[in-house]
């Protein structure tokens, strides 16, 4: 609550309407999927390229999916008055951030952490392959 009230009115209106926008954008694209289609090919050269099409786009619609959760995530905080609060350290999420990413859900620290500790899952992950 004491969040809400470093942030104006119309900074929280404009961050509101500035989501809301997001969410539907992101609806809209939501539900085209016509590139996962499976086709079958004779051609090798063909079958990798529309796997790697389909790669693509999977990865592109988790990207969105993801971002769709962020985003509605966001405008629950809000009405709930824990917009702007970081998920980790709850602390206050510094305004050029929620500028940047109105959506943001963790501070540019713990952010920052979390990345680091997901690229060495990754590297861990890929030496276990290796």
């Amino acid at each position: 609550m004491e969040r809400m009230k470093t942030l104006k009115t119309s900074q929280m209106r404009r961050r509101k309407a500035e989501l809301e926008r997001k969410f539907h954008e992101l609806s809209a694209y939501s539900g085209k999927t016509e590139e996962l289609r499976i086709e079958t090919t004779a051609d090798p050269m063909d079958l990798i390229q529309t796997n790697t099409d389909r790669d693509v786009a999977v990865a592109e619609l988790d990207y969105e999916a993801t971002m769709m959760r962020d985003v509605r995530m966001a405008l629950e905080k809000m009405a709930e008055g824990a917009y702007g609060m970081c998920e980790e350290c709850e602390e206050a999420i510094s305004l050029r951030r929620l500028d940047a990413v109105p959506w943001a859900r963790l501070c540019i620290t713990c952010q920052s952490e979390a990345e680091r500790r997901d690229g060495q899952q990754e590297l861990a992950t890929f030496d276990q392959a290796a």
